[in-house]
């Protein structure tokens, strides 16, 4: 279409000034003014066919701290059914270890994160974040150990796997240790690691008495034969991942924002309604057989967010903690981290509408 409306313009052009008229060819002023005006018409029609170029898609960088069953399927889901090429977005799903990934969204090189605990104890420590749309409803986290162990008790005094201080797996770790009877500092040797595949593998190493786990893994461990310690959930019921962003970026770039949720929400959906596809993808991505895949499919159909919206009493339960451990004595209210200003005009636009 643009390359037409240019090949319009030339022609026009070569034609008016080429022009001789009924009356034979025309004198020179009355041949420089046709030109003129061909030449506007030739600009008018250049402008047209710029705007008729798409704009170009905008580079975005998303963290998210382990590849495990909650965040990573609806980004990857996203991607490769090409919700955010619709919205306009060139996306890089990068893994960065939690507290990384904080910190990526405070100098701007990263746009979105995904580590929603982290985030609490970043901002409660006063880093200008906000949580602006929940992916998982619940935490998947369990505590896995070698066989010969059976119960809490009989960990005392050996090596648990966990990720970054103050993030999610290690928070909820320490309230199962401490609601169990022993003390995180004194009772148990907490190694912070990696995400969940390489908390996996120094487990089934046996460089590990137990870690922290979430499916597919934890699925995968349970069928090999490890011990199943405990479920966070049973624990503390507290909200799962969720989209993570600069407080700026939603001043500043309010429909980069609203676009990324959009495509998020449409990834969340396309997982509910194609259990087939969304198994296999699992399969290639986690290198999980089809019977543990299928199992984390269910696991992510009970994790997964609605519509998105937060649940503003589990992150009040995590500011509480956060604030414990940091031994901030002043209240913050949730509500000063959540914000559903873009989510909600999404879901009055309704989700599909562009």
């Amino acid at each position: 279409m643009t390359q037409g409306l240019r090949h319009s313009a030339a022609l026009f052009f070569f034609r008016a000034v080429s022009y001789t008229g009924a009356e034979g060819r025309l004198t020179m002023p009355k041949r420089i003014l046709l030109a003129l005006n061909a030449l506007g018409f030739a600009f008018v029609i250049a402008l047209k066919a710029q705007a008729q170029v798409p704009n170009p898609t905008e580079k975005i960088v998303v963290s998210y701290p382990s590849k495990s069953i909650t965040s990573f399927p609806i980004l990857e889901t996203a991607q490769r059914r090409g919700f955010f090429q619709k919205e306009s977005l060139n996306v890089s799903a990068v893994y960065m270890r939690g507290g990384i990934d904080i910190k990526a969204l405070l100098t701007g090189d990263a746009d979105f994160g995904t580590g929603g605990t982290t985030a609490v104890t970043a901002f409660v420590a006063g880093a200008p974040l906000r949580v602006v749309m929940s992916l998982n409803s619940h935490v998947d986290q369990g505590l896995y150990s070698q066989p010969k162990y059976r119960n809490l008790a009989q960990l005392k005094g050996q090596s648990i796997g966990s990720l970054n201080p103050g993030g999610l797996v290690d928070t909820l770790l320490r309230k199962i240790l401490v609601q169990g009877g022993l003390s995180p500092e004194r009772d148990v040797i907490i190694l912070n690691m990696g995400g969940t595949p390489e908390r996996y593998a120094a487990l089934k190493a046996g460089t590990l008495a137990a870690s922290m786990l979430s499916a597919p893994h934890s699925l995968r461990a349970e069928k090999e034969g490890f011990t199943k310690i405990a479920v966070t959930r049973d624990y503390v019921d507290v909200p799962g991942t969720a989209l993570v962003v600069h407080a700026d970026k939603i001043k500043k770039q309010p429909s980069v924002v609203k676009r990324f949720m959009r495509a998020s929400l449409r990834a969340m959906a396309y997982i509910r309604e194609n259990r087939t596809d969304t198994t296999q993808m699992i399969v290639r991505e986690f290198g999980m057989d089809q019977e543990i895949a299928a199992l984390a499919y269910k696991q992510l159909l009970d994790l997964l967010s609605a519509d998105g919206k937060i649940r503003v009493d589990g992150y009040q339960l995590l500011i509480d903690f956060a604030r414990a451990s940091q031994k901030v004595d002043r209240p913050i209210n949730a509500a000063q981290l959540v914000d559903e200003t873009l989510l909600d005009e999404l879901l009055r636009e309704g989700v599909t509408s562009r």
